[in-house]
Protein backbone atom coordinates (compact mmCIF):
# COMPACT_ATOMS: atom_id res chain seq x y z
CA UNK A 1 0.00 0.00 0.00
CA UNK A 2 3.11 2.36 0.51
CA UNK A 3 4.22 2.05 -2.64
CA UNK A 4 0.64 2.37 -4.73
CA UNK A 5 0.38 5.75 -2.45
CA UNK A 6 3.64 7.09 -3.12
CA UNK A 7 3.42 5.95 -6.93
CA UNK A 8 -0.21 7.60 -6.87
CA UNK A 9 1.31 10.86 -5.44
CA UNK A 10 4.38 10.80 -7.90
CA UNK A 11 2.18 10.98 -10.72
CA UNK A 12 0.07 13.38 -9.34
CA UNK A 13 3.09 15.61 -9.08
CA UNK A 14 4.18 15.01 -12.50
CA UNK A 15 0.52 15.81 -14.37
CA UNK A 16 0.24 19.10 -12.11
CA UNK A 17 3.65 20.22 -13.08
CA UNK A 18 2.62 19.27 -16.66
CA UNK A 19 -0.36 21.05 -16.69
CA UNK A 20 1.10 24.23 -14.88
CA UNK A 21 3.53 23.93 -17.68
CA UNK A 22 0.99 23.91 -20.39
CA UNK A 23 -1.16 27.30 -18.79
CA UNK A 24 1.84 29.51 -18.47
CA UNK A 25 3.05 28.83 -21.85
CA UNK A 26 -0.56 29.82 -23.22
CA UNK A 27 -0.41 33.03 -21.11
CA UNK A 28 3.14 33.69 -22.72
CA UNK A 29 1.47 33.36 -26.19
CA UNK A 30 -1.50 35.12 -25.38
CA UNK A 31 1.08 38.09 -24.03
CA UNK A 32 2.83 37.71 -27.47
CA UNK A 33 0.11 38.36 -29.50
CA UNK A 34 -1.32 41.02 -27.97
CA UNK A 35 1.99 42.60 -28.09
CA UNK A 36 2.11 42.19 -31.52
CA UNK A 37 -1.14 43.80 -32.23
CA UNK A 38 -0.13 46.78 -30.32
CA UNK A 39 2.58 47.42 -32.45
CA UNK A 40 0.86 46.52 -35.66
CA UNK A 41 -1.64 48.88 -34.16
CA UNK A 42 0.97 51.72 -33.77
CA UNK A 43 2.70 51.39 -37.39
CA UNK A 44 -0.79 51.87 -38.84
CA UNK A 45 -1.52 54.75 -36.89
CA UNK A 46 2.03 56.19 -38.15
CA UNK A 47 1.23 55.56 -41.06
CA UNK A 48 -2.53 57.27 -40.97
CA UNK A 49 -0.69 60.40 -39.28
CA UNK A 50 1.60 60.49 -42.10
CA UNK A 51 -1.29 60.53 -44.69
CA UNK A 52 -3.06 63.03 -43.27
CA UNK A 53 0.00 65.64 -42.68
CA UNK A 54 0.20 65.17 -46.58
CA UNK A 55 -3.13 65.89 -46.94
CA UNK A 56 -3.21 68.98 -44.50
CA UNK A 57 -0.21 70.02 -46.54
CA UNK A 58 -1.73 69.59 -49.89
CA UNK A 59 -5.23 71.53 -48.85
CA UNK A 60 -3.33 73.99 -47.73
CA UNK A 61 -1.55 74.64 -51.18
CA UNK A 62 -4.53 74.23 -53.18
CA UNK A 63 -6.15 77.23 -50.60
CA UNK A 64 -3.21 79.51 -51.60
CA UNK A 65 -3.44 78.83 -55.09
CA UNK A 66 -7.31 79.81 -54.84
CA UNK A 67 -6.40 82.61 -53.54
CA UNK A 68 -4.07 84.13 -55.84
CA UNK A 69 -6.54 83.22 -58.83
CA UNK A 70 -9.56 84.77 -57.29
CA UNK A 71 -7.36 87.97 -56.50
CA UNK A 72 -6.00 88.03 -60.02
CA UNK A 73 -9.46 87.26 -60.90
CA UNK A 74 -10.80 90.46 -58.74
CA UNK A 75 -8.04 92.28 -60.77
CA UNK A 76 -9.04 91.45 -63.70
CA UNK A 77 -12.63 92.50 -63.56
CA UNK A 78 -11.44 95.88 -62.31
CA UNK A 79 -12.50 95.42 -58.57
CA UNK A 80 -9.69 95.56 -55.53
CA UNK A 81 -10.34 92.69 -53.65
CA UNK A 82 -12.03 93.64 -50.40
CA UNK A 83 -10.54 94.07 -46.87
CA UNK A 84 -12.90 93.20 -43.79
CA UNK A 85 -13.65 96.38 -41.97
CA UNK A 86 -15.13 95.91 -38.05
CA UNK A 87 -18.43 96.74 -37.05
CA UNK A 88 -17.28 99.63 -34.99
CA UNK A 89 -16.01 101.42 -38.14
CA UNK A 90 -19.37 100.82 -40.11
CA UNK A 91 -21.08 102.18 -36.90
CA UNK A 92 -18.12 105.49 -37.11
CA UNK A 93 -18.97 106.11 -40.60
CA UNK A 94 -22.93 105.77 -40.22
CA UNK A 95 -22.87 107.95 -37.58
CA UNK A 96 -20.69 110.52 -39.56
CA UNK A 97 -23.14 110.61 -42.27
CA UNK A 98 -26.38 110.93 -40.55
CA UNK A 99 -24.91 114.18 -38.55
CA UNK A 100 -23.32 115.88 -41.90
CA UNK A 101 -27.04 115.41 -43.09
CA UNK A 102 -28.66 116.71 -40.73
CA UNK A 103 -25.92 119.83 -40.59
CA UNK A 104 -26.25 120.69 -44.46
CA UNK A 105 -30.70 121.74 -44.05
Amino acid sequence: MKRISLIAAAALLVAGTALHAQTAAAKQDTAKKAAKTAATAATAAKADAKTADKAATAAKTEAKTAEKAADKAATAAGTTPKKSTSKKKKAAAAAKKDTAAVKKP
